[in-house]
Parts: C-alpha cells; sequence; structure tokens
C-alpha cells in the first residue's frame, strides 16, 4: 500500500509553555534516519523502543530526550514516525525544531498529522474529528462522547448502513452484468426490505445530531426578566464569582454578560441580560432588544419573576413569544408563599439560600434529559448531519424506484448517490467494492 506523505514534517504535540516534558511529533520517510543525524545515536532506532540521545546542534548538547521510533504502517499515521520526549522549556524546544527543520523537515500544518492518518487508512473522518473534540472536551460526558466515536462507536453504525447499501448495490450490478443469462440476484421485495432497514438506521442517526451537537458545542441558557427580578444575582451564583454588578436600581445591565459552567455534564454558557420593559434611553433600550433577540436563539430560558411583585401581565406577554421557558420565583425570602398562578414553578432565594438545591436539580435534570447525548451512535456536527440527509434523501427515492418497479440502472443511480454521501463520513464506496462484493459472495463463472 502507498503510504501518503511523501516529505518530513515536524511539530510540537504539546502546549507551548514551560512544562516537565513536550513532545516532538516527526512524521515521514527517513524520519528516523534524520534524528540519528541530530543525536549521539547514529544507528536507527529500535522500532517501539525507548532509546535515551543526546541531541546535538553545531556539536553542542542541546538536550537530553526519549525517542520512540514508530515503523510504518504501525504509527498514528502510517507513515515511520519518532516522538521525542524532551525536557519542557519553550527554549529547548525551538531550538530542537529549528534544527529537525535545518534537516531538511519541514513544519506540519495544522491537523497535518491526523490528515496522513485520515489519508493513509489509520482513521476515517469521523475518528478524526474526535481526536480534535477529545482534545477540546471541557467536561466528563463530552469526553465520553468524543472517546466513543474515536474508538470506531458511530464509524461502526455507519460501516452497517455501508454494508447493507452494497449488499443491494452489488446485487443489481450482478443483474445488470448477467441480465442475458436470466439470473436474479435480488428480489424486489428483499430490496425493498433491505433498504427500509438502512432507512432506518439513517433516521435514527439524524435523530441523535441534536443531542450530539448539543454535548460537544455547549448549551446557551439566557437570564430573561423584568429589571430587579434576581437576574445579575442568579449569574453570580451561578459561576461563583461577582461577574454581573448587583444594584437596587433598575436598569443596571444593559448589555449581554456571558459565563460558562457545567450542568447536567455539558458546558451551558448562562447569559445575563437586561431588565424587560418599556425604557426610554437610547442604551438601555438597545439592551433590551438584544435580550429578545438571544432569547429566540437560545437552548433554554430561565424566565425569573419577582415573587414580591408577582407575575403581572407584562410577564405573561413576554412568556407567551418564548418556546418552553422555565419561570422561576425570585426573592422568596420576602413572601410567605409562591404565587399560586405559577406553583409548579422553582422559587428560589439568593439571600437566604432556600430553594437553590432544589433548582439546580431542576436545571440538571433538564439539561440532562432533553440535550445530554445518549449511549448511542450519535452524530455530533453539521458536516455528519448534512452526510447523513443526502444518504437518506437518496436512500428514499431509490426505494420508491424500487417498489415502482423501474429498471436496475434507475436505481442504481440513487444508490450511489447514497453511497457517495455516506462516504463524506468515513470513505467512498465504489463501483469496484461492488465488484469485489460479488466475486467473493458468489460463484459468478459457473
Amino acid at each position: 500500500m502507498t503510504r501518503v506523505g511523501f516529505d518530513t514534517i515536524v511539530a510540537t504535540a504539546t502546549p507551548p509553555a514551560r512544562s516537565a516534558l513536550a513532545v516532538i511529533r516527526v512524521d515521514g520517510p527517513g524520519s528516523g534516519e534524520l534524528i540519528g543525524t541530530i543525536s549521539d545515536h547514529p544507528n536507527q532506532l529500535a522500532e517501539r523502543r525507548a532509546t535515551r540521545l543526546q541531541i546535538r546542534g553545531d556539536e553542542a548538547v542541546i538536550d537530553e530526550v526519549i525517542a520512540i521510533r514508530y515503523g510504518a504502517p504501525r504509527s498514528f499515521t502510517g507513515n515511520d514516525m519518532v516522538e521525542l520526549m524532551v525536557h519542557g522549556n519553550p527554549l529547548l524546544v525551538e531550538r530542537i525544531v529549528d534544527l529537525i527543520v535545518r534537516r531538511g523537515a519541514r513544519i506540519a500544518l495544522p491537523g497535518e498529522f491526523s490528515e496522513r492518518a485520515v489519508l493513509n487508512g489509520k482513521l476515517d473522518l469521523i475518528q478524526a474529528e474526535s481526536v480534535a473534540d477529545l482534545i477540546n472536551a471541557r467536561t466528563s460526558l463530552q469526553a465520553r462522547l468524543s472517546l466513543d466515536n474515536l474508538e470506531g462507536g458511530l464509524s461502526r453504525e455507519v460501516a452497517g448502513v455501508r454494508e447493507s447499501l452494497l449488499y443491494v448495490i452489488s446485487r443489481l450490478e450482478g443483474a445488470l452484468d448477467f441480465s442475458g443469462e436470466g439470473y436474479e440476484f435480488i428480489t424486489r421485495e428483499e430490496a425493498v426490505s433491505q433498504l427500509g432497514a438502512a432507512i432506518i438506521r439513517v433516521e435514527t442517526l439524524i435523530a441523535t445530531h441534536a443531542r450530539g451537537r448539543a454535548t460537544v458545542e455547549g448549551l446557551t441558557a439566557v437570564i430573561l426578566g423584568r429589571p430587579n427580578s434576581g437576574k445579575s444575582s442568579l449569574l453570580n451564583f451561578l459561576c461563583g464569582s461577582d461577574r454581573a454588578i448587583v444594584t437596587e436600581i433598575a436598569g443596571t445591565t444593559r448589555d449581554l454578560l456571558r459565563e460558562t459552567v457545567e450542568i447536567g455534564g455539558l458546558p451551558v454558557t448562562f447569559v445575563d441580560t437586561a431588565g424587560l420593559r418599556d425604557a426610554a434611553e437610547t442604551v438601555e433600550r438597545i439592551g433590551i432588544g438584544r435580550a429578545r433577540d438571544i432569547a429566540r436563539q437560545a437552548d433554554l430560558v430561565l424566565y425569573l419573576v419577582d415573587s414580591s411583585v408577582g407575575l403581572q401581565p407584562e410577564d405573561e406577554a413576554e412568556i407567551t413569544e418564548l418556546s418552553s421557558p422555565l419561570v422561576v420565583f425570585t426573592k422568596s425570602d420576602l413572601v410567605t408563599e409562591v404565587p399560586s398562578t405559577r406553583s409548579h414553578a422553582p422559587s428560589i432565594s439568593l439571600v437566604s439560600r432556600s430553594g437553590l438545591p432544589e433548582f439546580l436539580q431542576i436545571l440538571d435534570l433538564l439539561v440532562r434529559n432533553g440535550f445530554a447525548a445518549e449511549s448511542v451512535p450519535t452524530l455530533v456536527n453539521s458536516r455528519q448531519r448534512t452526510a447523513a440527509d443526502a444518504t437518506l434523501q437518496s436512500l428514499k427515492i431509490a426505494a420508491q424506484s424500487v417498489q415502482q418497479g423501474l429498471a436496475e440502472e434507475i436505481i442504481l443511480v440513487d444508490l450511489y448517490a447514497a453511497a457517495r454521501a455516506l462516504g463524506e463520513l468515513t470513505g467512498v464506496i465504489t463501483p469496484a467494492d461492488a465488484r469485489r462484493e460479488i466475486f467473493s459472495k458468489f460463484c459468478v463463472g459457473k
């Protein structure tokens, strides 16, 4: 197999900061020999064994390092690759990288190691995306989902759909190739059954996208309410610091204030907003407009009501414009009971701290039950969703063509369109794959 990556690249695989150790990756043909030219170990490094080296530049020792060589194709990229564990002084790291570049390597482009792994068949696109998602995960739930996709959870489900699609394609191709002999490689009923099962599996995948996107990207929760309903105080409580200014003066908050905290296993960005009222002052009026705009785009809306004032017609008017907001009564320490019109709504006091544990539990369940990805293969981004949508559309057209009794040539056009769309997730299905399927499963030559 021809390996992708004919030149040698180098890059630091750890953040550019002072640390005990840093890792430098060198990938490409002759990477082991290149390290030999800059070290006191001129012979080929033993594969998959840690070797202690002195890195030398202009006859002076730069650093003592540990080197591990991975021979092709048994490496992350599928190419010959060396990883150097050096002391984590940014100055030393820069000098070693510069020395490697002067010996013939070039600085790697962003993501180029993972790109080579994909092109060499070591990772598929889903797994490559999961590498980045795992690195950027901010919560344990995000990390779990990314690791599941990296280990092939989603890829295996896509491969299952691929196999069922390839089954139908290969048999329809066989019927075309041997139409004169009267062979029937697949009945219309079996084709409809196979495509119907594939459609259900793709639809199930598509249904996971909303939760997958929310888990990877996080949520936006907007805090709305009239002036002095406790919005800024709630934001400060949730983020654990005095992020927003809190006063008794109405209209203190003019712009949007954001803080991200973990709720229900997901990063949730809470947005404090200007108090909703008929404001005459221009800046406050702009802030109120922004508050309403972002609320319409938010995943969650917390609408706060001052318990001492109660739910007013203005509140009802705002609430009816929102999609399933969570109404929260604040300042419960100022009243003896929650207003009966919303007795099911949580009631809290940021002064006495009453009701806060129950409120946080409600938020936690709301996020987990409504947005967190379940333990099933999950689409996590728009690229994957777009490919799945295109696959589904073509599968449905092909299934309809089969039911209508149309010719194999017409059906195959849409099946190959579905195959190409599916290939955008993990790889490409070609007519050659279909031919291999035929000759490996059938005794066609008899």
